[in-house]
């Protein structure tokens, strides 16, 4: 598996990939305006984290079949975190996870997680720093990653 980083050509497999994953576990966890609404933001919002200097936007390929995407905004703002369903469970989300963590030296990595995701970034350091909350209907939970400064 080679972690690389995105271009225009990857945008509709990305798209594909985040649709696919998002209506087996982030979609069921929705009301039926919290889904509209991810649909009608989430899944365009992909496309601005292609080149964008804001962002590092990267993808988990193997035998040039895409496995994962994952972007953070601002070196310190992760807004993507995807692994193809079938694929689920190899340790992929977490080198994707730690490719960015590893591209930025800021103390804290915050984020809004999928209520289906909660535990993988408690597995991975993060915390929970505030009660779920709700945008028109689109369930998340606050968290953040904060990381020592000795090295």
């Amino acid at each position: 598996m080679e972690i690389q980083r995105v271009n225009n050509e990857d945008l509709t497999a990305i798209t594909d990939l985040v649709e696919a994953v998002s209506k087996v576990a982030v979609l069921p966890h929705f009301n039926e305006q919290g889904k509209q609404e991810y649909i009608a933001r989430v899944l365009p919002d992909i496309k601005t984290t292609f080149d964008n200097d804001d962002f590092v936007t990267v993808k988990a390929v193997s035998n040039n079949t895409l496995l994962g995407f994952a972007a953070m905004r601002g070196g310190n703002y992760l807004t993507h975190l995807f692994v193809s369903h079938q694929t689920q469970g190899r340790g992929i989300g977490q080198t994707l996870l730690q490719y960015l963590l590893d591209s930025t030296d800021a103390q804290e990595i915050k984020l809004r997680s999928a209520v289906n995701a909660i535990d993988f970034y408690l597995k991975h350091g993060f915390e929970i720093t505030e009660q779920e909350g709700e945008f028109n209907g689109i369930r998340f939970v606050p968290m953040s990653l904060i990381r020592s400064t000795l090295s």
